[in-house]
């Protein structure tokens, strides 16, 4: 006779989320770059990876050419994804203002997480404070509560997984180009 039990997980509600991550290589050369999609669970569903060399040059104004290969990597890991999920999240140390300010148009909800009170924030970007250490710079606007994406922001929070998922998008970036 089987073990009587109930699957808690049957009623309970869901949401995808995208973590967006760049890492700069050593030496200055590129910057690697990824993906990360997952359940509010905490279940790994997508993770897309690729790199971009940096251009290095005399000519471009300060952190420009960095934040025109961030959009380059943007780009490239948003076409390559079968995923729509509710929320992206991007680490905003990691994310210049100008990428989906001036360089991107996302019709998804889209937001930078800073853990610091001097990230830079564009003019369109609407910030909510989730906490004392973290704060969200949406890039459409404040969803609205009952929304998906603000469900989905709500469970991240519960479930402590906002910003922990940027740590495992690292390590996928690290285990993905050391072979």
């Amino acid at each position: 006779m089987p073990i009587p039990f109930r699957d808690l997980t049957d009623n309970e509600p869901a949401g995808v989320a995208a973590y967006l991550r760049f890492i700069d290589e050593p030496g200055g050369k590129g910057i690697r770059g990824a993906l990360f999609i997952m359940s509010t669970r905490g279940e790994p569903l997508e993770f897309t990876f690729t790199r971009i060399d940096s251009p290095a040059s005399v000519l471009w104004r300060a952190g420009q050419a960095r934040s025109q290969a961030v959009s380059r990597l943007v780009k490239a890991l948003f076409e390559s994804t079968a995923r729509r999920p509710d929320v992206v999240l991007a680490p905003a140390r990691e994310t210049p203002p100008t990428v989906f300010a001036g360089d991107i148009a996302v019709e998804a909800s889209l937001c930078r997480v800073a853990a610091e009170d001097s990230t830079p924030m564009a003019s369109a970007e609407t910030a909510q404070r989730i906490s004392d250490a973290i704060t969200l710079y949406w890039v459409n606007g404040l969803p609205k509560p009952g929304e998906s994406p603000a469900n989905t922001v709500e469970l991240l929070v519960r479930n402590q997984m906002l910003v922990e998922p940027f740590d495992r998008a690292g390590r996928g970036i690290e285990e993905a180009f050391a072979s």
